[in-house]
């Protein structure tokens, strides 16, 4: 019999088991290698494939079995039947198990299987025949179902994550591309499956952006989440991440009932243990590392959708607090004891304003190199000069000069920053910054009295605002400098005023000295020459600083240019491309000196009357005044605190002249702490952990302490806000310390997932035909141009603020005043009799 004869050299089975032996020709032991190795099947299939090609009648071979069947009564689904184990005598059988796992393991198996599920089509008829399609069908939705069974199980460790366990460490310790390599390995079949449902092969060939795999993980993510509530890994990070962008509660309610993230409940309370979490580091970090603070006003609108006497909208103030942990290895809290002693000599020593014109004429030559650094970058940086292809790009005479005193960068050195809970206290008064600070002490468990006592005698906490909360606590400590101890007469807090409040005070000074002037071409004459709305006077609230800020660099830059095409005898300055740095720099020294500095107002001021040109005066005015400015704002945006440094005596002069007395005092309070009261240890501090923040830690992102809690407060009333009956103090008290938190997460989840073609921030408009329109008025107006016997009407003269400042009397009735102010007696009692 042939069908016998092809296994007639066998005595064993093959089904795989451990007594498996197989034909290779002499029957071997397959104990003696891999039992499982299926070669040698696949060698003997071989060898009869080959023989049958050789002999060419394979057809007759099959059709001689097929009658042989059909002479005893079996056909081909019977007998494969009585072969696939349905026949228990036969199971065990040599002959069957070793023909059966010939066919289990063989090559041609998908072959068969595939021409059984979808036969080749019957050429000259049309007709495909439908083979076992249903068949197939059937059961590979029942072998399909018990890989993915498996597979979804393997997932639960990777998206297990129990409810009521939360803490910003495991939300930001999600990434993407890991969970996605994690969920690939543990479930092949079933991301192989959805990610063929969500992602063509065609779409695979064209698109070289589209990335199916987010959306194959949150369609496995969903899944796990509907079998089992514990499986939430990622539907816990899109509700915190949810809220952080304000999603509504009933949007919420859907996307949770659609197993993408949690309930808005669950949310409520995550943000809870999120808060309360951020309260324990706080409290463990303060213990253990420096810190200082900052508080800031808050003013919130409450409405109401339908009114009652006991419901009505109103308007509200409160204060919003920020604590500053530094975990600088190299820094240490400030020597309290050498405060105190270096404030009793130093008190009695004042500055005098010959001390602060030493500053500024010790500062000055650094000062002249930036200003020089800062014409020649107006040039560079316009398209017509082309920097990236300019031959002498590589120049050392085109980097800016080396810094004074620049703060380090790296994610090591950012900023750590915890928000207090904000309190419905206002902050506008003395007694509501008592208060504030009593609230203060509670949450930071600074209130019994021992640590009252600690915190009196050996701690150095310093305190930054804006001018209104530094004047606050300056009042506070004269008023209870007779009080009985160190701690109640607030002698532990060391004032800081903001530089970002002190910066708005200059461009509000800048504002109010140039603005009225049009037919001097003053900013009044800009503003509407370019259709600037809002800026006719001036705003702390709002975009006013933002659009006063542009307006101001703007106008600059026009005038700057138009300057250097006057003195490169160009009226193009893609001309200036073909000097050598060395002329470049030459010509901006040119500028500065002709048309941007002192002496040169002096040369147009000491003109007979009849001679003097009061455009070009005010001209030259503008551009040495707004070149001040221009450092300042750079220095605080690339880190350099000794270029802050280098410019409070040109800011207190600004101040005293233009009748801004409050930032007056604070300069002058800066310049003698720095000079006369503070000890090293102190000034080097303040200077490197107290004036900015940097949150990223990259280069070029310092901000002062100040705009770093007016981002807080924003994302307190805006970014993070509740609105609806829930939003109340209370609630706002509990959620303060969460923001911290979920601002990372929002930035993490964004970048986790790259929002490509989504920054954080709007996308300016092109500003180069607003410079150039600037620019050509300039021009046409010869603004630059003598023109003796050019004069204004008193009304549209600009004064010189800095000029004034300088002068004499000016300057002696100012310090005059301030000393004045700040001579009272200070008590160095210590008594803590009543302490627990």
């Amino acid at each position: 019999m042939l069908c016998l004869d092809l296994y007639s050299d066998s005595d064993s089975d093959s089904d795989f088991d451990e007594d498996s032996r197989t034909h290779t020709g002499a029957a071997q032991d397959t104990r003696e290698t891999n039992p499982y190795d299926p070669s040698p099947f696949h060698a003997h299939t071989r060898q009869l494939r080959y023989d049958l090609n050789a002999s060419g009648d394979i057809v007759l071979r099959v059709q001689k079995i097929l009658r042989y069947m059909k002479e005893l009564h079996l056909n081909l689904p019977l007998f494969l039947e009585a072969l696939s184990w349905n026949v228990p005598e036969l199971s065990s059988d040599a002959n069957v198990r070793y023909a059966r796992t010939a066919l289990m393991v063989s090559e041609e198996l998908p072959g068969i299987l595939r021409n059984w599920y979808r036969p080749p089509r019957t050429h000259g008829r049309g007709i495909r025949t439908n083979g076992a399609r249903e068949a197939f069908k059937n059961i590979a939705v029942d072998i399909l179902s018990d890989v993915i069974q498996d597979e979804m199980d393997m997932l639960k460790p990777i998206m297990r994550s129990p409810q009521t366990e939360l803490s910003e460490s495991t939300l930001l310790d999600i990434h993407w591309p890991e969970m996605i390599s994690d969920v690939q390995c543990a479930a092949p079949t079933l991301w192989g499956l959805l990610r063929m449902t969500a992602y063509t092969s065609r779409q695979a060939k064209k698109n070289k952006a589209k990335n199916p795999d987010a959306s194959v993980l949150m369609m496995i993510s969903i899944a796990c989440f509907s079998r089992s509530h514990h499986l939430c890994k990622l539907p816990k990070l899109f509700a915190i991440y949810f809220k952080s962008c304000g999603l509504a509660a009933k949007a919420f309610d859907t996307l949770s009932a659609l197993g993408i993230c949690m309930s808005h409940k669950w949310m409520y309370r995550g943000i809870n243990t999120i808060s309360r979490a951020a309260k324990d580091a706080l409290l463990a970090d303060i213990h253990t590392l420096p810190w200082f603070g900052v508080h800031d006003n808050l003013n919130i609108a409450f409405r109401v959708q339908e009114q009652r006497l006991s419901n009505q909208g109103h308007f509200d103030s409160g204060t919003a607090g920020t604590i500053i942990v530094i975990k600088d290895p190299s820094a240490a809290f400030p020597d309290n004891r050498a405060l105190q002693a270096q404030i009793a000599t130093g008190g009695a020593n004042p500055i005098t304003y010959h001390d602060v014109l030493e500053l500024e004429a010790a500062a000055s030559v650094r000062i002249r190199q930036r200003a020089v650094h800062h014409i020649l970058r107006i040039l560079l940086d316009t398209p017509e000069f082309d920097l990236d292809s300019y031959k002498y790009l590589d120049s050392e005479l085109l980097k800016p000069p080396p810094p004074v005193s620049q703060l380090p960068t790296g994610r090591q050195h950012a900023t750590c920053q915890y928000m207090l809970n904000t309190v419905h206290i206002e902050e506008a008064s003395y007694e509501g910054n008592d208060r504030v600070f009593q609230e203060w002490w509670r949450q930071l468990k600074l209130d019994s009295r021992e640590e009252q006592k600690k915190t009196g005698l050996e701690r150095t906490i310093i305190w930054a605002g804006d001018q209104l909360t530094v004047s606050r606590i300056r009042g506070l400590q004269k008023f209870r400098c007779e009080d009985r101890n160190s701690f109640e007469r607030l002698a532990h807090l060391v004032k800081q005023f903001g530089w970002f409040h002190a910066q708005i005070a200059l461009e509000h000074s800048l504002h109010s000295q140039f603005y009225l002037s049009r037919a001097g071409c003053g900013l009044v004459q800009a503003f509407e020459l370019l259709n600037r709305k809002g800026l006719h006077s001036p705003s702390v609230q709002g975009n006013f600083h933002h659009n006063l800020q542009e307006g101001l660099r703007h106008v600059a830059e026009a005038r700057f240019r138009d300057l250097w095409c006057l003195l490169g005898n160009v009226s193009n300055l893609s001309a200036l491309r073909k000097h050598k740095p060395q002329h470049l720099i030459s010509l901006a020294e040119k500028i500065l000196d002709k048309f941007a500095s002192t002496d040169a107002l002096r040369i147009l001021d000491t003109k007979p009357r009849a001679e003097q040109d009061d455009v070009l005066y005010q001209s030259v005015l503008w551009n040495r005044d707004i070149l001040d400015y221009l450092d300042l704002d750079a220095a605080m945006k690339t880190g350099d605190v000794g270029v802050m440094e280098d410019q409070l005596p040109r800011m207190l002069f600004r101040f005293i002249g233009g009748g801004s007395s409050n930032y007056a005092v604070e300069i002058l309070e800066l310049l003698q702490s720095l000079h006369r009261e503070w000890p090293d240890d102190l000034k080097d501090y303040v200077r490197k952990y107290c004036w900015l923040a940097n949150t990223t830690g990259n280069p070029k992102a310092f901000l002062p302490i100040d705009m770093l809690q007016e981002h807080n407060v924003r994302d307190i009333k805006h970014t993070f806000a509740t609105q609806g009956p829930l939003a109340t103090w209370d609630y706002i008290n509990r959620i303060s310390a969460s923001i911290p938190c979920l601002r990372k997460l929002k930035d993490h989840l964004e970048d986790e997932i790259s929002h490509l073609h989504r920054g954080k921030s709007h996308t300016s408009p092109e500003k180069e035909q607003d410079v150039a329109r600037l620019q050509a008025s300039y021009h046409e107006s010869k603004v630059h141009t003598r023109v003796p016997g050019r004069h204004l009407s008193p009304k549209e003269r600009v004064q010189d603020y800095v000029g004034k400042g300088t002068g004499l009397t000016k300057l002696q009735k100012a310090f005059a005043k301030w000393v004045e102010g700040r001579v009272y007696e200070r008590s160095t009692r210590e008594d803590w009799d009543d302490e627990e």
